[in-house]
């Protein structure tokens, strides 16, 4: 607004010169006292807005302190939601921990007999580590002669199929179980969401 009250001034004055001029010459002055008086009202009106006036001082203030207000509100909440966040993230991690550790102790249970489950919580993995004497002879027996041995397998699969699905459904989408080759770190079957990944049993 000062820059347009300054503007505002050196137009009329020149306007005023100008008309001036053009009275005692006896040249286009109705034209010129047009702009003249439309200057002074554009200087006038800039003058009256300016900020360091009182009553425009104290609009400032209330604006300044309405968007302080707002954007303090803005602060809190935002602060709010994000402690919010962290505990609903905190609880959900300690839910997951709790059915893990829950599935991986039934997992243990139900196949002792055969070999022992860990779990891998960063990959989302059960591994099953065969240790069974005869579990592990036919799965090499399997391995060896998958054709003579399809009924065997298919069975073995399905087996581990129906384990992967039931993990999804109980824990959650993502995790992995894979079934290791007897004595070595090697995958022989691997599933995730009862879908198979891997399968070494069959050539």
């Amino acid at each position: 607004m000062l820059f347009l009250a300054i503007i505002g001034i050196i137009i009329f004055l020149l306007a005023v010169f100008s008309l001036l001029s053009a009275r005692q010459s006896g040249g286009g002055w109705k034209f010129l006292a047009v702009v003249t008086v439309v200057s002074a009202l554009v200087t006038i009106y800039a003058t009256i807005k300016l900020p360091f006036w009182p009553y425009n001082q104290t609009k400032t203030e209330q604006t300044t302190k309405s968007a302080s207000s707002t954007a303090s509100s803005s602060a809190k909440l935002s602060s709010s939601e994000a402690v919010f966040n962290e505990d609903s993230q905190k609880k959900a991690a300690a839910t997951t921990k709790l059915k893990e550790d829950s599935i991986l102790k039934q997992l243990k249970t139900n196949y002792a007999s055969i070999g022992t489950f860990t779990l891998d919580r960063e990959t989302k993995t059960f591994t099953l580590k065969p240790t069974g004497k005869k579990y592990v002879k036919s799965l090499k027996i399997i391995q060896k002669y998958p054709k003579k041995n399809q009924k065997a397998l298919t069975t073995v699969v399905t087996n581990y199929e129906s384990l992967s699905k039931s993990i999804k459904k109980n824990l959650a989408k993502g995790y992995t179980v894979q079934v290791l080759q007897p004595g070595t770190t090697k995958t022989l079957l691997s599933l995730k969401d009862g879908q198979v990944l891997v399968n070494n049993l069959k050539k």
